[in-house]
């Protein structure tokens, strides 16, 4: 209720300004073609101090950019309504490990395939989920997976960031049948109460943005003329947690664990620095296949409680962590259709009790097309008197 009704004061003080703007601007507007910065935009008057903020923000998208980058080896798309349609997947899956017997379980998500639709501009860019699954694994065999996954990646030309808040409820365990005592006439264990949080954050510099575009791969809206690649350095941080009604090392699997490794619940933090290497191969002008391999390198805190309420806490050095991306496809410029996936790993290797091991990623197959619209957004900025005032 509270933002409908700032929502529809803010709407009704626009209009109102609106329909009183033309007497307080007609003698001291300034065309914006004589804008060079933000503060030759008028904002003397009420209606102009109003719009001074929109016409700003739009002043700061619109104006002409900087060629930051070499033409020889990088085409720009930016000004370009960029409309992808990918059918896609995202998955969070973990393991737990008993050092001690050299047991392991690996809680897997039952994945399903949907289609989407992102829009992509120098405004904004952002994927609408249509609801419709292309693909699901067998709810009997695998169980149901409930999930809440936002991964945002943010490609820009010296830097790449990846953000991520994912909640999984409902796992199978993969390795089931790897049990000799696991008898069924299913091929997996469902857990069906067990769930899992992973956020965080990873970073990384782009040595060679000059030559090299995250963007033709990743995003759509550059495309990569030449070969080239670049070292990436950068931060890492993450934050996991697995949790059940009941203990995560149930029946029939206990016997192979030791009694220590019988965890309710547990949680990690880690952290640490990005080190590796991304390169683009274009082949025929018009196809290319992008490889990246980054190793993180640092601290994980550890803890949990076991199915006798003992806990366990404990820091430690030499954690790693992989992140792993590819992609492929075809761009004419105009139409494009290709494939990528990315996942990260969260190894930890040690001779202490028990440990999680985890990762997530996405994967999607997608075509898409890069439409000309900078006539009609200038009518529209133009309609707004958000340029040309």
């Amino acid at each position: 209720m509270k933002t409908k009704f700032f929502l529809s004061i803010y709407i009704i003080s626009f209009v109102f300004l609106f329909f009183n703007s033309n007497a307080q601007d007609s003698s001291l507007v300034k065309k914006s073609a004589s804008v060079k910065t933000i503060w030759d935009i008028p904002h003397k008057t009420l209606w102009q101090k109003w719009m001074w903020i929109h016409r700003s923000i739009t002043f700061g998208i619109t104006k002409k950019q900087p060629i930051n980058y070499d033409t020889a080896y990088i085409t720009s798309y930016h000004k370009r309504l960029v409309i992808t349609l990918p059918i896609s997947t995202r998955f969070l899956k973990f393991s737990l490990i008993d050092f001690k017997s050299g047991s392991k379980l690996t809680f897997a998500p039952n994945l399903e395939y949907d289609l989407g639709i992102s829009l992509s501009s120098r405004w904004a860019s952002f994927i609408i989920n249509t609801g419709v699954k292309v693909y699901g694994g067998d709810i009997d065999i695998m169980g149901k997976t409930k999930y809440q996954d936002y991964q945002l990646n943010l490609y820009g030309r010296k830097f790449t960031t990846d953000m991520f808040v994912q909640y999984y409820s409902g796992f199978y365990i993969k390795n089931s049948q790897s049990y000799s005592n696991y008898v069924s006439d299913k091929p997996y264990a469902i857990r069906a109460d067990v769930f899992a949080l992973n956020i965080g954050v990873s970073s990384y510099y782009i040595v060679n943005h000059r030559k090299f575009s995250y963007q033709n791969s990743f995003s759509f809206v550059e495309h990569q003329k030449k070969s080239a690649g670049s070292l990436l350095i950068g931060l890492y941080y993450s934050y996991f947690n697995a949790d059940g009604n009941s203990t995560l090392v149930a029946q029939p699997f206990r016997g192979s664990f030791d009694t220590l490794s019988y965890i309710k619940n547990g949680h990690t933090n880690n952290f640490g620095l990005n080190l590796g290497y991304i390169y683009t191969l274009v082949f025929l002008k018009k196809f290319y296949v992008t490889g990246s391999l980054v190793q993180g390198v640092g601290g994980e805190q550890i803890a949990y409680q076991r199915d006798n309420n003992s806990v366990y806490h404990q820091l430690v050095g030499g954690a790693g962590k992989l992140n792993v991306r590819a992609a492929m496809g075809y761009d004419n410029g105009n139409y494009f259709i290709g494939g990528m996936g990315m996942v990260d790993y969260y190894l930890l290797k040690g001779s202490w009790n028990s440990a999680f091991d985890y990762s997530f990623g996405k994967f999607m197959i997608y075509s898409g097309y890069r439409f000309s619209v900078l006539k009609k957004e200038r009518k529209l900025l133009r309609r707004l008197k958000l340029i040309d005032y």
